[in-house]
């Protein structure tokens, strides 16, 4: 489902990833030993989910990202337009290239597992995951860094599942 991304929707994806890295930096203030980094992969890995969901031209992860960017466009169009009295637009989306059915194949693989393994995913890596797919579901459509993140992603993940088809 291709919903256009909203100023406000944007500001809802990057306010999910500011949020989420402030509190990871203000908790490794304590750790001696340095950053934990790995901490980071639930976030990171929900963005990716949230980019390759973001991909499909439609089925039900591309509905399920297209509500997303629904929902995180009126209620950032709302808080942006009420705390600032600014009206928001359109954003120019990354001009993402189209799944093939071997990219398919590993989006669908990685949900399946996502899926599979949730009940043993860490209770606090859940939270991380799901915010982070939101992030990845609005900002990976932009055409910014994240959307540069999104045009070097599907393509890879192009080639693998399009390499697994020609194994197979």
């Amino acid at each position: 489902m291709n919903t256009a991304l909203s100023v406000g929707g944007l500001g809802i994806g990057l306010g999910v990833l500011v949020w989420y890295l402030l509190r990871w930096w203000n908790a490794q203030k304590t750790v001696k030993t340095g950053k934990d980094w790995r901490s980071l992969t639930p976030l990171a890995s929900g963005i990716i989910l949230g980019i390759l969901a973001a991909s499909c031209a439609g089925g039900l992860l591309g509905t399920v990202a297209g509500w997303v960017r629904n929902l995180s466009n009126m209620a950032g169009d709302k808080v942006i337009s009420g705390a600032t009295g600014t009206a928001t637009q359109a954003v120019g989306t990354a001009g993402v290239p189209n799944l093939t059915p071997g990219g398919a194949i590993i989006v669908l693989a990685a949900f399946v597992s996502l899926f599979a393994l949730w009940k043993k995913v860490k209770d606090t890596s859940r939270k991380p995951l799901v915010f982070g797919s939101v992030a990845g579901a609005t900002v990976g459509m932009s055409p910014g860094i994240a959307g540069t993140l999104a045009l070097a992603l599907i393509p890879l993940v192009n080639e693998a599942g399009n390499s697994l088809l020609g194994i197979i």
